[in-house]
């Protein structure tokens, strides 16, 4: 029997009332300018290198030419994020006959159990009727309205044998909207949003797509909240970043019960993530290899800027992989109150072309100099840094080219490294107890050492004890690279060379390392 046309409702029940936080979000996603409300036009801005004409969206009224397409609103759990994006999808379905809605997830099987039912609560709220006025399709994963408008299901997990998601074909869509977009990839977002363009000029002239997440340490948070250096994102054109906090939903009774319920939480930075939105947490991982790392107790914010002491000697630990990065990591140890003071990072990237030995410690010596540096320099780091590379002469390897490029002014750089690779099982052991307390020293990192602490909470742990490397390929480089471990390196390095009384001790089976570090003393770097 062919199934009973649907209809167009003779009236609805739109009960929607935004708080000042969702109702920012929501011009964001409207046809209209976010900032006027004016028509939005597309207007001709020039030609490309085959004389094809290029345009650019702008607000027929005011004159803005910064129109919404990539929206982020993150936060706290339970601020209306997932909710206003649900209203949106049904809402511009009945503003607009046949568009397709896109609401994705990393699996349909956590969608469903979540947005999915968010969306059908709120259709039907509204004084829809199923199967009158909109149809369900449990097997396509679809929800079609009388108007040929329709909200589509989607799955953005990555799969190892369709990298490139080829599974989205030559799919056309209207909008879409992007839940726990922190669970997906960097790359599966793009090409969704490439597949943005079903009837765009007709109704949105733009094509939008909103993300919704609680705060995280991945690609969300570098692209749309803060930089590596913990600095505000600079947004791109059309990218948008809306942060959220449960007190921002305008369901009262909701609220109170949630947070109660958030205030409950006894880890301190999952409840800092979930109840207030803040993205300096930092997670714990029971399966790290450092396990004994605790953001609460070894991270602090401005250290660089409280302890770090221009007068005083510095140590540069590096390591030399060239992806992702070039790495270094910059101290200062204050051997009479025994404090490690792990002041910044500093990273030789391959998209600025300092991903190698000379370039980065050109870069190096410009920030020495700008910090007005007189303490003299310490560079340690991975002691294969002294075997020769086979593009370069004798005598020359990564640690004479970095005191080459120092020079032998007022920086007074010495090489101090290690005979040989500690063992790496011991080493970890090692750290981890310094992280905890050995012979009495405390460690401290600056916040601002995000790459730093990545490796200390997701390195994992071999059977053997040993640092898990599993590589990871680029997408765009094709280049395969070990994604954690390389900064942890600079840090194992260095604590085993200037704790090396202690890391001796250690060695030795003393459980509690309780000595004099009368060797660094006599070297001249009592403080």
């Amino acid at each position: 029997m062919a199934s009973k046309k649907l209809k167009a409702p003779l009236s609805l029940n739109i009960d929607f009332s935004p708080s000042p936080k969702q109702y920012e979000l929501w011009k964001l996603l409207q046809p209209e300018c976010p900032l006027c409300g004016g028509g939005i036009t597309q207007e001709l801005i020039g030609y490309d290198v085959n004389r094809n004409a290029q345009y650019k969206p702008i607000c027929s009224h005011c004159g803005n030419r910064n129109m919404p397409q990539m929206m982020l609103g993150g936060g706290s759990a339970g601020g209306g994020k997932s909710y206003i994006g649900s209203v949106w999808l049904v809402s511009s379905c009945i503003r607009f006959d046949n568009i397709r809605a896109v609401v994705a997830r990393q699996t349909l099987k956590s969608l469903k159990e979540s947005t999915w039912n968010t969306i059908r609560m709120v259709v039907k709220k509204w004084g829809m009727i199923e199967d009158v006025h909109f149809r369900v399709n449990n097997l396509e994963g679809t929800l079609t309205f009388w108007n040929d408008s329709i909200i589509i299901m989607k799955e953005m997990a990555d799969i190892p044998s369709d990298p490139n998601f080829e599974r989205f074909g030559s799919s056309e869509y209207t909008l879409a909207l992007i839940d726990e977009a922190s669970q997906i990839s960097q790359r599966a977002m793009e090409v969704l949003f490439s597949r943005l363009r079903w009837r765009t000029h007709e109704t949105f002239k733009v094509s939008k797509m909103l993300m919704t997440t609680n705060p995280t340490t991945n690609w969300v948070r570098t692209r749309f909240v803060q930089d590596d250096n913990g600095d505000k994102a600079v947004l791109r054109e059309g990218e948008y970043y809306i942060p959220f906090s449960v007190f921002d939903n305008p369901d009262i009774a909701f609220r109170q019960t949630y947070e109660a319920a958030l205030n409950k939480i006894s880890d301190q930075a999952t409840k800092e993530r979930l109840l207030y939105g803040n993205w300096d947490f930092v997670e714990a991982n029971d399966m790290a290899i450092y396990g004994k790392f605790s953001g609460d107790k070894h991270l602090a914010t401005g250290l660089r800027d409280r302890a770090y002491d221009p007068s005083r000697p510095i140590i540069i630990s590096w390591d030399f992989n060239v992806a992702p990065q070039m790495s270094t990591l910059w101290a200062q140890i204050d051997y009479e109150s025994k404090k490690i003071y792990i002041l910044e990072e500093f990273l030789g990237k391959p998209a600025d072309k300092e991903n190698n030995t000379p370039a980065l410690a050109r870069r190096v010596k410009q920030k020495l100099y700008r910090d007005k540096h007189i303490g003299g320099i310490d560079i340690t780091g991975d002691p294969s840094g002294l075997q020769r590379s086979t593009t370069s002469e004798d005598g020359v390897n990564n640690y004479t080219i970095i005191t080459e490029v120092l020079g032998k002014g007022v920086l007074r750089s010495k090489v101090k490294l290690l005979k040989k690779h500690p063992p790496q099982v011991t080493r970890c052991e090692f750290v981890n107890e310094v992280f905890d307390g050995y012979a009495g020293w405390t460690l401290l990192i600056d916040l601002k050492c995000r790459k730093l602490t990545e490796d200390l909470i997701y390195q994992l742990k071999n059977e053997d004890g040993t640092k898990s490397k599993q590589k990871v390929t680029d997408t765009k480089t094709g280049v395969r690279y070990e994604k954690y471990g390389h900064l942890s390196d600079c840090l194992d390095y260095l604590l085993c060379y200037y704790l090396r009384d202690a890391w001796n001790k250690y060695k030795c089976g003393d459980s509690n390392g309780y000595v004099v570090t009368t060797a660094i003393v006599n070297e001249g770097f009592s403080y």
